[in-house]
């Protein structure tokens, strides 16, 4: 169980676009025996594994990576570094949390990993233009020698500089380290996923408004209230052993810095200039990225912005949290590769934009049915984790420029909650990973604000339930 073989049955692919369900035929379930470690998440301190900026943080071929048509591919060792320090082996890790950015490419394009031997990817990580700098969170998967194979699509012969920052790792059923029922010593943590809910929005009065150049900014995550209606109190629990929560995933947008910048998110007070970002902005731009953070020791996070004035809203979609029994709720199984789980712009699921002001509702159940582990169903689940990329948005009046965004929330009859996933404008594609909790049913609802916008949901892994499907 949690081993490094879990697959998804692609060639059998079957869409009911009238029903919108994302539909896999569904694979004959068996219980498993033991879960041990597998799927739970260790955070770490953020640390860089690779900047092509810096001769010293690099890897072959040195410098900006080969863009162009084909996807020119390099490979990037994920085990090296804090990982292989800690004496953690391929056998000990099922996937790898990364804050991936691509800076500077000479033209339009795309970035895609995949475990290193496996097969191209059909998805995309990061959808960027030319001079763009873009981040965005991923669960990517070691493959042979523990390395991952990244490639860069454009057009033409190109190049493009790439960062990495390691945020934490998901461990196998074979990792044995830490003394189950020790919260001293524990194996990992479990991602439990929570309806989203805004705890901070620095437009509003009181929250002591746009941060300032160089300014870092605590914020209380282990018992914070929501600032939006309904006011959701401890959406990240005040526990009694505050141990027992040990990060956090959060939606940070960063909205119209008054200078190009950056937003760094860590769980201790940097003391300066951080070593890695989360969101990269450009004058006036509005642009989320979601973030996995540790907490600080009183449940704390820390916020850096680099220049200019800039405002913040940040939105808790999940949060880990250490359990002592072998339980199946929170455990992430990622699958052995991304797979496009819905493309608006596809006939199979309609081809119809979402229009101004309009929800639609998805089915995952049949997708969530087929998942599975060496023929063993998983059963129910609480949500998946992917890169949820806006893939166009048009106007809704012709000589009126549109802005828009994405709410992505469980279809379980509750109001549309103040939150969002991504923010895009026009002629840019817009990627941001999203944790997708499901209502009734496994289904969630997609809102769009304005114009009309095609997206598209790579699915990168699988949150399980506490009670297996029969």
């Amino acid at each position: 169980m949690f081993r490094h073989l879990i697959s998804l049955p692609l060639a059998a692919l079957g869409v009911v676009a009238s029903a919108h369900t994302v539909a896999v035929p569904r694979v004959a379930a068996g219980e498993p025996t033991c879960y041990c470690a597998g799927g739970e998440y260790h955070p770490l301190e953020p640390v860089r594994l690779l900047d092509t900026r810096n001769p010293s943080l690099d890897v072959s071929p040195l410098g900006a990576k080969p863009a162009g048509a084909g996807g020119p591919s390099f490979d990037l060792p994920l085990l090296a570094g804090p990982l292989a320090d800690d004496g953690i082996t391929s056998g000990d890790v099922l996937a790898v949390m990364v804050t991936i950015t691509v800076d500077s490419p000479s033209q339009a394009g795309y970035l895609s990993a995949v475990p290193k031997g496996a097969a191209p990817a059909d998805t995309s990580i990061i959808n960027f233009s030319q001079g763009q700098a873009v981040a965005n969170l991923a669960l990517v998967r070691p493959g042979v020698d523990g390395d991952l194979t990244v490639s860069l699509t454009t057009q033409s012969a190109g190049s493009a500089n790439v960062i990495v920052d390691l945020q934490g790792w998901f461990s196998t059923s074979d990792y044995t380290a830490g003394t189950p029922g020790d919260l001293d010593d524990e194996r990992g943590a479990r991602l439990i996923p929570v309806s989203p809910g805004r705890i901070v929005d620095t437009r509003l009065d009181g929250s002591g408004g746009a941060l300032g150049p160089g300014e870092v900014r605590m914020l209380q995550i282990r018992g914070a209230d929501t600032v939006s209606t309904p006011v959701v109190t401890d959406i990240v629990p005040a526990t009694g052993d505050p141990r027992e929560i040990t990060g956090v995933l959060l939606n940070l947008t960063g909205i119209q810095p008054t200078s190009a910048t950056f937003l760094s998110v860590l769980p201790s007070d940097p003391g300066g200039f951080p070593a890695t970002s989360n969101v990269n902005l450009a004058a006036m731009d509005v642009k989320a990225n979601l973030v996995a953070v540790p907490l600080g020791v009183d449940g704390e996070v820390y916020l850096f912005n680099e220049r200019g004035n800039t405002n913040v809203a940040i939105d808790v979609v999940g949060y880990f949290e250490r359990v002592t029994d072998e339980t199946r709720a929170g455990r992430v199984v990622p699958l052995s590769a991304p797979f496009r789980s819905l493309d608006t712009r596809q006939q199979s699921f309609g081809a119809v934009p979402l229009g101004p002001g309009q929800s639609e509702e998805w089915s995952f159940a049949q997708f969530a049915a087929s998942v599975n582990i060496g023929g063993e169903s998983l059963g129910e689940q609480l949500g998946v984790l992917g890169n949820l990329t806006n893939a166009s948005l048009y106007r809704q009046y012709p000589t009126v420029p549109v802005g828009s965004f994405l709410t992505v929330y469980p279809s379980d009859g509750s109001a549309l909650p103040t939150v969002s996933n991504l923010n895009m404008t026009e002629n840019v594609s817009v990627p941001n990973m999203a944790l997708l909790m499901y209502g009734n049913d496994q289904q969630l609802k997609v809102f769009n604000a304005f114009g009309y916008s095609h997206y598209i949901f790579d699915a990168s892994a699988v949150i399980l339930a506490d009670s297996p499907t029969p």
